[in-house]
């Protein structure tokens, strides 16, 4: 046989060391232990063992083969979570119904509604991801809840890990379950029953709200990329051969290719004979069941086949269909990740849009070009495909970070012949700002460019009628700004701009229309005293004029003043009217509503 170090050839990054020796010797191993340990769900559960195994496949299929050579003593039961990974509100409403948790829910309840969808992210989760620099005010953190006020950036950065991962929480659960067992992260956090026992977890909310952050890390951690080019599946053996041997599960493992990824949980290695290995894994679409997946030394190839959620088709990935194996250490993605709206140094741009249906994906490209309209230097942007893998209702897309010297660009979306009616967010994140819009429907064969950053501030236009909802926010020391255009029916070709001069304290709104346009605008801040938002509805706006606000002296109490300015320099004064709950539920279409940290709700 080879040695297994023969293919060594890419070095892991960070706390994922390669091994430095060769396999021992199956034979001088203790006999196969039973890597599985169960595999029927616990008493009382509404999902009997035949439903279950009806669900999942019986315990022997998929399962790994051979003579132990390393074990972690970990186990998908009972170390593994109850429930199989679910993607969007949906799906993780259907385990109540299908497994009673995290709550049991009666057919007639889920017909009329009643059902309890997975809370979004709160300002404690938040705070364990990217550090207390996510508050507005530290020194008011609660130290009982570990509550704070967040900063706005904080509240869209949630929502974008929360939008990302309606594609399938693969990687947080299987960072959460090792960490778990590992004892890197207290029971309580994830809502164990004890100290790495996780089989009988209600799957409330320290669940969710756990595996949900650590999804999201997978955007953040500079090891990431390294893991998701690939490394030799020889040296990913020989890194778990050296790394299971004291009790623990420090590696998330990575697949990838061209139809998605996905994150699962490597526990042990397996010799069968001849050069070949399985690394038995936890797959968390395939709760209480141990997979394998498979490793031929002799020419450095693997192979794994997986539904990669239970709502998705079956995907093999394998050297033969040019998929990628990688390694990512757990206790880095439990570390407190680089916060890419917190004030701070400037650590580039972020770029994301949200999740496309999967029948209109391949119809729909996006891009990044320079002020000149030119496509922006490949050297200056880096692309990250998620471990988000594809569903038969959409497809996650990657996740782009823009070097900090590039200062302004345009996100760019091409569209052909779409085959369902498809929403839009454009997410564009830095230090201290960010910048987003809405697109309620995308137009077939159009093209639609949104301008970030530069002095004129942001600008959106489409060759085809649109109607977009454009945010920019602002953190500052002890204080927040969010500021709001909406442009009603906007015909094809208009470009509008939203210039905000946060020294001055000034927007304007502008278009190049030819004609009368309608508009929405809010203004909102929060400081220490507190804050409020403020709104101006269907604004008339003549061909040649603009909208101009000024918040020099606006607070709680005190209206910004506003009025739009024609062509000629004449001003006509726009009221603007504070945002009510009476106002939100009577204009709710209408308005911006950030949605607070915590807050549930369905896709």
């Amino acid at each position: 046989m080879r040695s297994l170090l023969a293919r060594s050839s890419v070095a892991l990054v960070s706390a994922v060391a390669l091994a430095g020796a060769a396999l021992a010797p199956a034979s001088a191993q203790e006999p196969t232990p039973d890597l599985i340990s169960g595999g029927n769900p616990p008493a009382g559960w509404i999902a009997d063992p035949e439903s279950f195994t009806g669900a999942f496949g019986p315990l022997d299929v998929g399962a790994p083969q051979g003579t132990v050579i390393v074990d972690s003593g970990f186990r998908p039961y009972p170390h593994g979570f109850p429930i199989p990974n679910w993607g969007d509100a949906q799906s993780f409403i259907n385990s109540q119904l299908i497994f009673g948790t995290p709550s049991r829910l009666s057919f007639d309840d889920y017909e009329a509604g009643k059902v309890e969808p997975p809370q979004g992210l709160n300002a404690l989760s938040l705070r364990r991801t990217f550090g207390d620099g996510v508050c507005r005010d530290p020194k008011s953190i609660d130290p009982k809840t570990g509550d704070c006020e967040l900063i706005f950036g904080a509240e869209l950065l949630a929502q974008l890990i929360e939008t990302g991962a309606t594609g399938g929480h693969c990687f947080g659960f299987a960072a959460a379950a090792a960490g778990l067992y590992n004892g890197q992260i207290p029971a309580n956090q994830v809502g164990a029953s004890g100290l790495g026992i996780n089989i009988t977890n209600p799957m409330g909310n320290p669940a969710v709200q756990t595996i949900t952050r650590l999804y999201g890390t997978q955007y953040f951690n500079e090891s990431i990329p390294a893991a998701l080019a690939g490394f030799s599946p020889t040296d990913v053996v020989n890194t778990l051969i050296d790394g299971l041997q004291d009790g623990t599960a420090p590696y998330i493992l990575t697949v990838i290719n061209s139809e998605g990824g996905h994150g699962i949980t490597p526990f042990a290695v397996l010799d069968r004979g001849e050069g070949i290995y399985d690394i038995a894994v936890y797959d968390n679409n395939f709760p209480m069941r141990a997979r394998a997946v498979t490793v031929d030394t002799n020419d450095d190839t693997f192979t794994y086949t997986s539904a990669v959620n239970p709502s998705a088709p079956g995907i093999e990935w394998s050297t033969e269909t040019d998929a990628r194996i990688g390694l990512v250490s757990v206790a880095d993605m439990l570390e407190e990740q680089t916060c890419p709206v917190c004030l701070g140094p400037d650590q580039g741009t972020l770029v994301t849009i949200s999740p496309l249906k999967a029948d209109n994906a391949d119809q729909i490209g996006i891009g990044l070009v320079d002020p000149s309209g030119q496509p922006l230097d490949p050297s200056t942007y880096r692309a990250l495909a998620p471990l988000n893998p594809p569903t038969k209702a959409q497809i996650t897309q990657p996740v782009i970070t823009v070097d900090p010297s590039v200062e302004q660009f345009a996100i760019v979306v091409n569209t052909e012949d779409l085959a369902s009616k498809q929403a839009l967010e454009l997410y564009a994140i830095s230090n201290g700002e960010a910048q987003y819009v809405l697109l309620d429907e995308l137009a077939s064969n159009s093209t639609t460019v949104f301008g970030v950053g530069g002095p004129d501030g942001i600008a959106f236009t489409s060759d085809a009628p649109s109607s977009p909802r454009i945010l920019q926010l602002s953190d500052q020391p002890g204080v927040s700004f969010d500021v709001n255009g909406h442009p009603l029916d906007l015909p094809a070709g208009v470009e509008v701009e939203q210039q905000w001069n946060t020294e001055r304290e000034r927007i304007v709104y502008r278009s190049n229309a030819k004609k009368t346009l309608r508009w929405n605008i809010q203004v909102g801040g929060l400081d220490n005293s507190g804050g409020r938002e403020y709104v101006g509805l269907n604004v008339r706006v003549p061909a040649g004029a603009r909208i101009v606000v000024d918040y020099t002296n606006a607070s709680a109490t005190v209206a910004p003043r506003a009025w739009v300015r024609d062509a000629d320099g004449n001003r006509e004064p726009i009221t603007l009217q504070p945002v009510t709950e009476q106002l939100v539920n009577e204009y709710r279409d209408e308005l911006y509503v950030t949605r607070g940290p915590g807050e549930s709700r369905i896709d």
